[in-house]
């Protein structure tokens, strides 16, 4: 038995792509990397927002921690919110901090904490009364730091003459 093959020859089959076809494939991906690129450089720039935030979250602790441990009363003297001394290095008392602001972190002893020169420091003490404490015994303690993305970092406390 013989079997008879017929061979035909391709037709219209197409084995790899035109060059319009390759041109549009390129032109797309190109968009796309293009895109890519652009959504991670954003995100590259934006990096460090979070390290500055904290930066300034724990700067803002910290004074408030050195103005809750001094004595609610100058030590000296006995009086409550006395003349307040020209160098913070000079503060006794928690009433001394009221009005201070600077431009930069320092520490108590008025030495620049390196890095943190943008950031700007407030402080307000004001006599507040509170559930049964006269203000007479009582501060409302308010701390403020402005970081160089002008985000505010605001801590309030209560310090009460016991």
């Amino acid at each position: 038995m013989k079997q008879d093959i017929e061979l035909r020859p391709f037709e219209n089959s197409q084995k790899g792509m035109t060059l319009i076809e390759m041109v549009i494939a390129i032109a797309v991906a190109g968009i796309a990397i293009a895109g890519l690129a652009a959504a991670f450089s954003n995100v590259a720039g934006r990096t460090a927002d979070p390290m500055i935030q904290a930066q300034a979250q724990i700067a803002t602790e910290a004074l408030m921690d050195e103005i809750l441990l001094r004595p609610f009363n100058d030590p000296g003297t006995g009086s409550t919110c006395g003349a307040i001394p020209a160098n913070r290095s000079d503060f006794d008392d928690v009433c001394d901090y009221r009005g201070y602001s600077t431009n930069g972190v320092f520490d108590p002893e008025g030495n620049p904490v390196d890095g943190l020169g943008n950031y700007q420091v407030s402080v307000s003490v004001t006599a507040s009364g509170v559930a049964g404490v006269s203000s007479a015994n009582s501060f409302l303690v308010t701390v403020t730091t402005r970081s160089p993305l002008d985000a505010d970092i605001v801590l309030s406390a209560y310090r009460m003459n016991y």
